[in-house]
């Protein structure tokens, strides 16, 4: 291993400072894999595989193994092309967002699970950041984030609660979270808050929605989301304030889009209203009528705070560009987006 590296350093001319500075590494480390007194970690490895133009498996004879690979919730990933990251120590993996979104197009794979391995597709494809949540401007922001700089942000579709498991488990660098504000729970490891913004959960529909009271009632199907999540849970308050059973009869959509892009289909059974946010409501030209106010906010994982794709959202994050972007789709109070929170 230390005489694979070491040749291919000196092949292309580099000093071990040289080769550190390419793969984000010190010198020190270099020097001491060079003399077969360390064995990198699994970040290490893939940075000096990087920097090399090599893979890890010609460098140091067996890349990251399925063993050492989680999905963003935990689970064995499947063999097949995957969104992936190094999150601390192991690699995380998310499936490709076409696999489970109604969009008509292939996703960005940047690495493959083939047996037991998982294979980077290209250079520095191990460099990007995992970031997970349910409020769409988060796609929006890592899609800017793509544009302006040359960082990847990998934008994971998660609820709240799954979001924080993710980031509680350390398979995220990042995660957005919201609820009414004063109420978000307290983060499961110590984290740098960004506002992101304010707005409205409540019902929509392709007319005016039934009432609370309605539904309270058991009068029509309602088109929600999971529990962890919190649209769903402030339905459940509204509901629960009014007498009425907290789980009404429905589907259960997967996000606040879904919610709003179901009530557009012609077959949405008996379910005359869904549970989502006045943004995706105003996407798809539907009614809304306002339950609660949330505050959404981004929380990065101290531990990769200086990371440069998320120095990079969270500056931009106070730019003109995201705020013209969010301000253009509507249903957005953008009051402060940007700003660091006291933890």
């Amino acid at each position: 291993m230390s005489d694979r590296i070491r040749a291919t350093r000196e092949q292309r001319g580099w000093s071990q400072q040289e080769l550190a500075r390419r793969a984000g590494v010190t010198r020190q480390l270099v020097s001491s894999i060079e003399a077969g007194r360390h064995s990198p970690n699994v970040a290490a490895a893939l940075g000096l595989a990087a920097a090399l133009g090599a893979t890890v498996e010609s460098l140091f004879g067996s890349g990251p193994t399925r063993d050492g690979v989680a999905s963003v919730d935990g689970a064995r990933p499947g063999n097949g092309p995957v969104r992936a990251a190094v999150v601390g120590d192991r690699v995380v993996t998310a499936d490709l967002a076409h696999a489970d979104d109604d969009l008509e197009r292939w996703d960005l794979a940047n690495a493959v699970v083939a047996g037991d391995r998982i294979e980077w597709l290209h250079p520095g494809a191990d460099e990007a950041v995992m970031v997970a949540g349910c409020d769409p401007m988060l796609g929006l922001l890592a899609t800017v984030v793509e544009h302006e700089s040359p960082h990847r942000v990998i934008a994971v579709h998660r609820s709240t609660g799954r979001a924080l498991d993710a980031l509680a488990e350390g398979h995220v660098h990042a995660v957005v979270v919201h609820g009414p504000s004063g109420t978000l729970p307290a983060p499961p490891v110590a984290v740098r808050r960004i506002h992101l913004a304010r707005w409205q959960v409540g019902l929509a529909g392709r007319h005016t929605p039934p009432s609370l009271e309605v539904i309270a009632a058991g009068g029509t199907d309602v088109i929600q989301r999971e529990g962890s999540a919190g649209t769903q849970q402030a339905l459940v308050r509204a509901l629960v304030a009014l007498g009425g059973d907290p789980a009404p009869p429905g589907p259960v959509a997967s996000g606040h889009l879904d919610v709003a892009r179901r009530l557009r289909r012609v077959a949405t059974g008996s379910a005359t209203a869904g549970i989502t946010m006045e943004a995706a409501a105003r996407a798809f030209d539907l009614a809304f009528d306002p339950i609660e106010v949330h505050t959404a906010e981004l929380w990065i994982d101290r531990r990769f705070a200086g990371i440069p794709a998320l120095a990079t959202m969270v500056e931009l994050l106070a730019g003109a560009t995201v705020s013209r972007q969010v301000a253009a789709l509507g249903g957005y109070d953008l009051a402060g987006t940007g700003t660091e929170l006291a933890t």
